[in-house]
């Protein structure tokens, strides 16, 4: 009688190892109608997802707004009472407030000036976080001021606007707007300067005021040269400093009134534009006086000149001498 026939003990152990195997591959290979819910997205979390996408670029775009304005600005209504500024006050909100004009003249002309006078980083800029424009009280000969805001934190500054900008017969909302955005940007460009601390004379510091406010209307670009005129702008007194003689700087080296601008930062020196120009100032004033003489066939009574000015409060400061 045979014996049956008996497998390896380690040839059946694979068999069985190997059905095993196969039968957990194929349940793991098939999913269920459950798992393949559970592995798909749900709507809820689709539109979450689409919310947040959304809210992200909406903050970026304000992000990018208010990046682009640099500063807060605030336009105040007159609020006029009734009496001698009453018809002004309502003049100025209709023409200046009520459409967005005022903060749209302000937000140009300060890029214009900025551009100017931070042409780079280097350029150390003022701390301005925010400012106010609103209607003075009363007339301003300059047609409009700027001052640091009273009690307020550093760099908020308040634009008060003459009046007689919106006032007077026959002023439209256009000769308005025109006049406003004239007075502007010269406070504009008074709110970015650097002054030396106040010790910086006040004929250089209108000289640039008038200088930026030019290029801030001709949109940040330099402005045409004008003819050259030592008496007229001067004041008869053969003073090479005027926003026609920075113009004229401004074209034999590029970015002058930017550096000479950085340079008052902390204080006033007499030398402040010599370094800005790269050579003594007094030679470019006698260039430009001569070439002045040969197209007005004026002659000034000295190549040299010599400017001494007040400074901004009023007081005997320091020449330039050119």
């Amino acid at each position: 009688m045979e014996a049956p026939l008996l497998l390896p003990v380690s040839t059946a152990a694979a068999a069985s190892s190997s059905s095993v195997d196969i039968d957990d591959i194929t349940v793991d290979a098939v999913p269920t109608p459950l798992a393949a819910a559970r592995s798909s997205p749900s709507t809820q979390s689709i539109v979450f997802r689409v919310v947040t996408v959304l809210a992200v670029a909406c903050a970026s775009l304000l992000a990018q707004h208010e990046a682009a304005k640099g500063f807060g600005i605030d336009v105040v209504s007159s609020g006029a009472p009734r009496g001698d500024w009453d018809a002004a006050g309502r003049r100025f909100d209709l023409f200046l407030v009520s459409n967005g004009r005022a903060e749209r003249i302000l937000q140009r002309a300060s890029r214009g000036v900025e551009r100017a006078l931070f042409p780079d980083a280097s350029f150390p800029r003022k701390q301005v976080r925010r400012v106010t424009v609103r209607m003075a009280g009363h007339n301003l000969t300059a047609g409009a001021t700027v001052d640091a805001a009273p009690g307020a934190a550093p760099g908020q500054y308040v634009i008060s606007l003459s009046p007689a900008l919106v006032s007077g017969a026959g002023v439209g909302s256009a000769a308005a707007a025109d006049a406003a955005a004239t007075a502007v940007r010269r406070a504009v460009a008074r709110m970015w300067l650097w002054d030396g601390r106040g010790a910086a004379p006040a004929r250089v510091t209108e000289a640039m005021v008038e200088y930026l406010a030019s290029v801030a209307a001709a949109g940040g670009r330099e402005v045409a040269a004008t003819p050259l005129s030592p008496s007229s702008e001067d004041g008869g007194e053969h003073r090479c400093m005027s926003a026609r003689f920075l113009r004229h700087l401004e074209g034999q080296r590029e970015g002058f009134v930017a550096r000479l601008n950085r340079a008052m930062r902390d204080r006033w020196s007499d030398a402040a534009v010599d370094a800005a120009l790269g050579s003594p100032s007094r030679h470019a004033c006698a260039a430009y006086r001569a070439a002045a003489t040969s197209l007005t066939g004026q002659d000034p009574t000295a190549a040299t000149t010599t400017l001494a000015s007040s400074t901004s409060d009023g007081t005997r400061g320091s020449s330039v001498a050119m």
